[in-house]
C-alpha cells in the first residue's frame, strides 16, 4: 500500500505543478511580471462607399485622417490623427479607441491633415469644446488656383458608438465634398475654337460647413478654372470619311466644394466672350447636373442631393453656333451622354 500511496502522490504533485505553471503563464494571474490579459477593444472602421460605384474607395482616395470624439454631452474628449498613407491604404486599417465605457459621437475628416489640404478649421478645438463649435472652411486660394492643381480631396464622416465591456467595431461612413467639373466648347460646324477667347467661371456659396457637413451661408464666391487649354480631336480611323478634319475643343477644368441645390445661392456656370464681354451661356449648374439622373435606372430612384453627393466627376460639352458665338441649347453632352432639352424650366 505504501508503494501505491507514493505513486498517487507523485501524480497529484505533477498535476498541481502543471496547474501552477499554466496559471503563472496566463495573463499575469500568478506571475505579476507578465502583461495582463487584453481587455475589450473598440475600433473604428472608415469606409467611402457613398459614390456611384458603391465600392469602398477609402483606401485609395483618403491620404490623411483626423478624428474628433465627443461624449454623450457633445463635449470633445479625444482627438486622433493618422497621417501615414501606408496605414490608410491598408484595407485592414482600423483606429483603436481607448476610452471609458460610455456613449460617444465621432466626427472624421479625410484630407485636412495632409500637407496640401484645401480645407481647415476656423478655430482649433480643445478638450471640452462642443461638437457644434466645428466650422470647416475652404482656403480662399482654392477659388483661384495656381499651378494647375485641383482642390485636395476633402471627406466628411460621422457615427455614434459605445464603449462597453466587450470588443466592438463601428463603421464610419465617409462622403466626398469635392468635385471636378470639365467644361468643353465646340463649334457645331467644326470650325476652330480657342480657350483663350473665353472666360469661364462658377459662382456659388459653398465654402463653410457645420459639424453635420451642412453648408453655412458665407457669401457668394467665384471659382476660376485650375486648367484651360485647346485640344484637338482627330477623327477615328474606323469612322473617318473623306473631308473629315480634326475638331478643336476649348476646355476648362474646375475644382469646387460640395454642390448643394436647395439653398439661397444656386451654383451657376457661365461662359463669356473676351472680345465683347457677351454671354455665351449662363446655366443653373445643379439643375443641369440632375438632367442625367432621371434617365437611368440606377440613378433615377436617388434623391437629388444624394445623386449630387455620390457623383463627383462631371463633364459638359456645349455646342456653339460659330456665327454668333452662342450656345445651341438643344445640344449638350453630360458625362458622355447626349441630353435633349425641351422647354425645361429650372
Amino acid at each position: 500500500m505504501k508503494g501505491k500511496k507514493s505513486y498517487f502522490y507523485s501524480i497529484a504533485t505533477a498535476v498541481s505543478a502543471a496547474a501552477v505553471m499554466l496559471l503563472s503563464s496566463s495573463c499575469g494571474i500568478i506571475n505579476e511580471d507578465l502583461d495582463p490579459c487584453p481587455g475589450p477593444v473598440t475600433k473604428l472602421r472608415f469606409v467611402y462607399e457613398y459614390n456611384m460605384e458603391r465600392a469602398n474607395a477609402f483606401h485609395n482616395q483618403v491620404h490623411c485622417l483626423s478624428v474628433f470624439i465627443f461624449d454623450e454631452n457633445g463635449k470633445l474628449v479625444s482627438r486622433r490623427n493618422e497621417t501615414s498613407e501606408d496605414a490608410l491604404h491598408d484595407e485592414n486599417y482600423r483606429m483603436t479607441v481607448d476610452l471609458p465605457e460610455g456613449d460617444y459621437h465621432v466626427v472624421a475628416y479625410g484630407g485636412m491633415e495632409c500637407e496640401n489640404s484645401s480645407f481647415s478649421h476656423l478655430s482649433q478645438l480643445s478638450t471640452g469644446s462642443n461638437v457644434s463649435d466645428i466650422r470647416v472652411s475652404l482656403d480662399p486660394a482654392g477659388l483661384t488656383p495656381s499651378g494647375g492643381s485641383p482642390l485636395h480631396n476633402h471627406f466628411y464622416g460621422a457615427a455614434d458608438f459605445s464603449v462597453t465591456d466587450t470588443s466592438t467595431e463601428t463603421r464610419v461612413e465617409m462622403m466626398r465634398n469635392t468635385n471636378t467639373i470639365q467644361v468643353a466648347l465646340q463649334n457645331i460646324s467644326g470650325a476652330p475654337i480657342s480657350h483663350e477667347d473665353f472666360d469661364f467661371k462658377i459662382t456659388d456659396d459653398n465654402t463653410l460647413f457645420d459639424h453635420r457637413n451642412n453648408l453655412i451661408e458665407n457669401g457668394t464666391v467665384t471659382y476660376l478654372p485650375y486648367h484651360t487649354e485647346t485640344m484637338t480631336a482627330e477623327p477615328s480611323q474606323e469612322t473617318k470619311a473623306d473631308g473629315d478634319t480634326p475638331v478643336s475643343i476649348a476646355l476648362a477644368r474646375f475644382s469646387t466644394s460640395r454642390i448643394v441645390r436647395a439653398k439661397s445661392v444656386a451654383p451657376t456656370l457661365s461662359v463669356t466672350r473676351k472680345n465683347d464681354g457677351g454671354e455665351v451661356f449662363r446655366i443653373p449648374l445643379s439643375s443641369y447636373m440632375l438632367l442625367f439622373k432621371e434617365n437611368h435606372a440606377n440613378t433615377a430612384p436617388m434623391g437629388d442631393q444624394e445623386y449630387l453627393d455620390r457623383e463627383n466627376s462631371w463633364r459638359f460639352v456645349f455646342f456653339l453656333d460659330d456665327a454668333n458665338g452662342t450656345w445651341i441649347s438643344t445640344h449638350l453632352i453630360i458625362n458622355d451622354w447626349m441630353v435633349r432639352i425641351n422647354n425645361t424650366e429650372f
